[in-house]
């Protein structure tokens, strides 16, 4: 005869079932707690192979509950231990989902033992209670592995905190615990017809499970604030370089890439927000003489040259108000805030005076007052107008000298 019982039926269909579903479940749950799954056919199996076998055969023959403890214990140990991560991480994933377990099934044995009113060891010897014991138990790891993936701030603390120093006195405790539990296992295979001995257990793993939860939150508490105080950082160090990008972007956009002045866009944004904000300005149209003989004769580099000389020149003389702008291949624009049209006249043709032999451009300035209703582009095209003007006056002049 053997020395437990053995079962042979539907029944098993339950453990069966729920273990094919928790392995499935758990694949997802790992997965988001950062343990790297490679989806394998290899890997699914291993997966769901362990728990399946261990807890089949537990409906089927009444293996010591210690025994089983331990079973399970090593199953959990070998899926974990072959992912990529590291070990504090698995030990805490293992530990504390462990002990949850075995307390939740040695509740489960008491009760039942209570309420049939036979000890705890009868209670493991019908097949039925196992297989009730044992399938709850799998009902609410189920439920917990398709709920981890959606507890964003505990999945995000229990993957990225678990190695945090104040978790080291947390483990000590899950070992303590641990080992207190299986201890009590014990308890249940005892023939003792002592009516208090379920309710003995049920109490001592009831506190136990208290202080494993205030711990819990105790420790959930101090990684809450760790992980805000990292996500905090991180959204800094990310707001930080998106700045760093938009800088980049606005200098790409606001100035010449050849010469470092700024952009036709940007100076006629500047004269825009002038013309909204009602003040008076003058504009200077700027054609820079000679550009296409140097260019022909020596090369565009020494052309480039040739407007690199010019703007760094003309630049010189210029107020830190006023805006200076390449708006073409030899064609500048200078914005003068609040310059009245002779003041910016005479400044340019003393520029002008004082670039002689180095750089010469012909130029053309019109006066925008406060109360102007005109468009960009007409102010644009009178400086401009009045630049061909400058410049067919000083071609003429040239002739006849």
């Amino acid at each position: 005869m053997l020395p437990f019982s053995v079962y042979i039926g539907w029944g098993l269909l339950v453990p069966a079932a729920l273990s094919l579903l928790y392995g499935f479940l758990s694949l997802r749950a790992m997965g988001a707690l950062g343990y790297p799954q490679k989806a394998t056919v290899w890997e699914r199996v291993w997966n769901v192979l362990p728990p399946l076998l261990l807890f089949t055969l537990w409906g089927i023959a009444d293996i010591p509950l210690p025994l089983f403890y331990l079973l399970a214990y090593f199953q959990k140990f070998s899926r974990l231990f072959h992912k990529n991560a590291s070990r504090s991480r698995k030990l805490f994933l293992i530990n504390l989902t462990h002990l949850t377990t075995m307390a939740l099934h040695m509740i489960l044995i008491g009760v039942l033992s209570l309420v049939t009113d036979t000890t705890m060891n009868e209670v493991l010897r019908q097949p039925l209670w196992r297989l009730v014991t044992i399938g709850i138990v799998l009902a609410v790891n189920n439920l917990v592995a398709w709920l981890i993936p959606r507890w964003d701030m505990v999945l995000e603390v229990l993957r990225t905190q678990s190695e945090n120093e104040e978790t080291k006195p947390f483990m000590i405790f899950l070992w303590l615990c641990s080992i207190f539990l299986l201890l009590d296992s014990v308890l249940c295979l005892s023939t003792i017809e002592w009516k208090l001995l379920p309710l003995f257990l049920i109490g001592s793993t009831v506190l136990l499970e208290f202080y494993l939860v205030r711990f819990l939150r105790h420790i959930y508490r101090i990684l809450k604030v760790h992980y805000l105080e990292e996500e905090h950082r991180r959204l800094m160090e990310k707001l930080e370089q998106q700045n760093q990008n938009a800088a980049r972007l606005r200098s790409k956009i606001a100035l010449d890439s050849m010469t470092g002045i700024f952009t036709r866009r940007y100076v006629t944004e500047q004269v825009e927000f002038l013309l909204q904000e009602k003040e008076s300005f003058s504009l200077v149209y700027i054609d820079l003489d000679h550009l296409k003989q140097i260019n022909d004769q020596e090369g565009h580099r020494a052309g480039d040259l040739y407007i690199l000389r010019f703007t760094n020149e003309l630049g010189a003389y210029l107020r830190k108000v006023d805006i200076f702008a390449r708006v073409g291949g030899d064609e500048f624009v200078v914005l003068l805030p609040g310059c009245p049209l002779e003041t910016a006249a005479k400044r340019m043709e003393a520029i002008r005076s004082r670039l002689t032999g180095q750089s010469s451009f012909s130029y053309g300035v019109t006066f925008v007052p406060k109360e102007s209703r005109d468009s960009v582009e007409e102010i644009f095209h009178r400086a401009d107008r009045d630049m061909y003007r400058d410049k067919r006056a000083r071609t003429g002049a040239e002739r006849r000298g």
